[in-house]
């Protein structure tokens, strides 16, 4: 039994399902079964009752559950103590330009900031800890608290060198789970209007460019930016905090 072995243990619990986590943590279905039978075997125990809906814990499946978040809560207090003074925040790409570039509000020397997009940071929180977690979209696991809900305004840009805004194309991000791409989606352009971007950098610098527009943050506007019109809206972000911090 290993560390990996409680993780994989831990979600199949949370989750109630092996589909489910083996989705979750990015194995196939028999990796994760072997897993748990590997388990099952040392401890000599079932931890779980397969059913069609998903699976269910056993009273010795709920006693190990306790174990495993005792062993996984000191194990990460442990890896906290050899690092010193040293927080971890897991942030998308956007908030950190945001909060981190902009705002100030994490200073580099004492936080280890881990960038990931939007849909990859419901499974990154699967295989590690972090003491802070900030993203567009609301998660429920049982290791974290929401600590608060903000709002980020944003509203469409354009280069500053732009007057006809109207026969330029629009950028979306192809993360699916991008809070700009849904609220650009939500507005119902023709699609033969949107274009289709691998990542935020990249639009910036399209946009810069004077080759389209984009629905973006209202900070990043500056020298490089200017609104097409006054109307702004908002998206909203959510910080969560490990409970065992």
């Amino acid at each position: 039994m290993d560390f990996k072995g409680l993780h994989i243990f831990k979600t199949i619990y949370d989750l109630k399902s092996l589909n489910k986590a083996a989705k979750a943590l990015s194995y196939t279905q028999s990796n994760i079964t072997a897993h748990l039978k590997k388990i099952e075997h040392e401890l000599r125990a079932t931890l779980f009752i397969r059913g069609f809906d998903g699976v269910r814990p056993t009273e010795k499946g709920e006693q190990f559950y306790q174990f495993t978040l005792q062993t996984l809560a000191q194990f990460s207090q442990l890896k906290q103590s050899f690092k010193g003074k040293h927080s971890t925040l897991l942030i998308s790409e956007l908030l950190f330009q945001f909060l981190v570039t902009e705002m100030k509000k994490y200073c580099l020397e004492s936080t280890e900031i881990i960038i990931k997009r939007t849909s990859d940071i419901s499974n990154a929180i699967h295989h590690h800890y972090y003491d802070e977690v900030i993203t567009f979209e609301k998660f429920k696991h049982p290791d974290y608290l929401l600590t608060k809900t903000e709002n980020l305004p944003i509203a469409f840009l354009q280069s500053q060198s732009i007057e006809t805004p109207d026969l330029l194309p629009i950028f979306i991000n192809n993360d699916e789970h991008c809070p700009l791409r849904a609220k650009t989606l939500a507005l119902n352009y023709p699609s033969e209007n949107l274009i289709t971007v691998d990542s935020l950098s990249q639009i910036l610098n399209l946009v810069e460019k004077g080759q389209g527009i984009a629905l973006l943050p209202i900070f990043l506007m500056k020298d490089k930016f200017k609104t097409i019109n006054n109307h702004c809206d908002f998206i909203k972000y959510y910080g969560y905090q490990h409970n065992r911090v």
